[in-house]
């Protein structure tokens, strides 16, 4: 009985890929579930869906630890799961505000809807304002999309620094966060790959080069003109494209069997749950937590 019990076990551990993983591993995922994985606890904070709402919607995270204020669009939501855990390991506070279609820039977004564009604006105004009374921020974390932003490359670092400024001049340091890979150009989307290549062995066969879907890092250049600026310790770059994409091959599922995309340009929840610990390493080297 126990040798029929054993060989039952594993069984189930051949099937499922290894053991099972604990609430803070990455999760084998469906891709029915994948594609339903958006940042849970965001909904009352993300705006920009409709015209004419620019109020901030702050989101609270957490009771202890320094407080973060983590500013974006939707690609900062995508990410939010990440640092909503380390505040419920009370490491970190964390204030939340997203708004669609809209990074913290003063360089105005593309968008064929007039109202997208000025809401956006009044919105970044109103973030402006909050900042500037804001007083126990111990730094700002920002994340967008890549593409949104027309101008060329040595504009774009000018306009979004402007942005910066009332954390900058403050002595609030800025943690801008590269995007994640974009399947908009190419097809078929990352889901729909996976379906037509659902073993494992297949995985690879929706993977693409950097080239291709990682476009323009816009913290680079953003960065380093802040720090010209205003000191070496204003501004700081957590650059994922290591962890996204690895030996210049951009991913769709993790090695262990984690679906990393939702649709063609958002991360799974799930899958930014898990890079907690990469970015409290992070934090604490940059010196936000303690070592």
């Amino acid at each position: 009985m126990m040798t029929r019990l054993m060989v039952v076990l594993g069984l189930c551990v051949l099937l499922l890929g290894g053991l099972p993983a604990t609430a803070d591993e990455p999760r084998l995922s469906s891709i029915s579930a994948a594609a339903r994985d958006v940042a849970p606890g965001t909904r009352t904070c993300f705006s920009g869906s409709a015209p004419g709402d620019t109020r901030l919607r702050p989101c609270e995270y957490g009771s202890r630890g320094p407080r973060l204020v983590l500013i974006g669009d939707s690609h900062l939501r995508a990410l939010s799961p990440a640092f909503r855990r380390l505040a419920q390991e009370r490491k970190v506070r964390v204030t939340l505000l997203i708004r669609s279609r809209c990074g913290w820039s003063t360089r105005v977004i593309k968008n064929p809807f007039p109202w997208v564009r000025d809401d956006c604006q009044a919105w970044r105004a109103n973030v402006t304002r909050y900042l500037r009374r804001q007083r126990d921020v111990a730094a700002v974390v920002t994340n967008h999309r890549s593409s949104t932003m027309p101008g060329t490359r040595a504009q774009r670092g000018p306009d979004t620094v402007k942005a910066w400024r009332p954390a900058l001049r403050r002595g609030i340091p800025v943690i801008a966060i590269s995007d994640s890979a974009n399947w908009v150009l190419t097809r078929p989307s990352p889901l729909d790959c996976l379906r037509r290549n659902p073993h494992h062995r297949q995985w690879g066969n929706c993977a693409d080069r950097t080239a291709n879907v990682m476009w323009f890092d816009w913290t680079a250049p953003t960065v380093a003109l802040a720090r010209k600026q205003y000191g070496r310790t204003a501004a700081f770059r957590i650059s994922m494209r290591g962890r996204y994409c690895p030996q210049r091959t951009c991913r769709v599922v993790t090695p262990r069997g984690q679906i990393m995309f939702r649709d063609r340009q958002h991360l799974t929840a799930t899958y930014t749950r898990s890079l907690a610990p990469f970015f409290e390493r992070r934090l604490r080297r940059i010196g936000v937590l303690d070592s």
